[in-house]
């Protein structure tokens, strides 16, 4: 019977037992890693970790994220249940039920959740189809799925390209930059940019205006933007486009050159990247200039509204 389960935020000597609860013996230290590195760095609250219960023996674990500094939850990371256990799934429903209600007394209004295959830090998402059945189950929707890369230190960075001209968001004003933000995004195969305010979001990263920068002909008209920024676990290319006048002549490599070459000299890392399984050509960019693919990671999303 799920009616006793019981969800609680856990207590300040409690962050050993909520790293361990629901997690594969071997991966104990590393979750552990994760959730100070998390606490440290805003993304998450000891007040927002919760266990579930039964009978006072932890069951399962979830917490809320967050983008440093933000002050509701965004997203759900760390869930894990005992996945051996006959009823694994009505408590893992039971769980997403109290968490939602929990996000939007926090003034959420919508509620994230990413799922990487395959197996791997820092989460350790074991059971991936019934995960992905759970979540579907429970109001939560697809949203996307990309293609994850990685940047490994050491990587060459490809050459600059040639004929193009870069002026940073420190030189051409916000205003200029966002108005190029709207021309980029219209039209995009990334599904996630295409329902978004990409500028607003990714305001809500580290960055700095320097790092943000418009790409220009040699006739000086616009050709796209990269914005490199930093995320509380990883820097990334937190957004690439071109122009649609100025699409299929080959300058998503030069902006990912530009970017790659940015965020290198950034020194941030590891430094990651996602490409929308939609987008093939953002996807052979990444390859073609040398990152490394990694996972397929699964974007949900649940609305919290009403």
């Amino acid at each position: 019977m799920t009616t006793d389960i019981r969800l609680r935020p856990i207590a300040d000597s409690e962050l050993a037992v909520f790293a361990a609860t629901a997690t594969d013996p071997g991966h104990v230290e590393a979750v552990r890693r994760y959730v100070d590195d998390l606490l440290g760095k805003g993304a998450m609250r000891r007040e927002w970790c919760f266990l579930a219960e039964r009978n006072g023996a932890p069951l399962g674990r979830i917490a809320f994220w967050t983008l440093p500094g933000a002050a509701s939850p965004s997203d759900i990371v760390l869930f894990d249940l005992p996945w051996r256990m006959p009823d694994a799934e009505s408590v893992g429903a039971s769980m997403l039920r109290r968490m939602a209600d929990r996000a939007r007394s926090l003034g959420a209004g919508a509620l994230g959740h990413v799922l990487d295959t395959p197996l791997q830090a820092p989460q350790w998402q074991a059971e991936p189809d019934r995960r992905r059945s759970l979540l579907t189950g429970n109001g939560f929707a697809i949203r996307r799925e990309t293609v994850r890369f990685e940047l490994d230190p050491g990587t060459p960075v490809p050459p600059p390209a040639d004929g193009l001209v870069f002026r940073s968001m420190a030189e051409v004003g916000e205003a200029a930059f966002r108005t190029a933000s709207e021309r980029v995004t219209a039209g995009t195969l990334d599904r996630r940019i295409g329902d978004d305010d990409i500028f607003a979001d990714l305001q809500g990263m580290q960055h700095d205006p320097g790092w943000w920068e418009l790409a220009y002909g040699p006739d000086g008209a616009l050709v796209g933007l990269v914005m490199p920024a930093a995320a509380p676990s990883m820097a990334t290319i937190g957004y690439l486009g071109v122009v649609p006048e100025q699409r299929g002549r080959g300058h998503v490599h030069a902006l990912l050159a530009r970017g790659t070459a940015t965020l290198a000299r950034i020194g941030r890392w590891p430094v990651k990247a996602d490409a929308d399984t939609r987008n093939a050509p953002m996807v052979n960019a990444f390859r073609r200039a040398g990152w490394r693919e990694f996972a397929i990671r699964t974007e949900f999303e649940r609305p919290l509204a009403g």
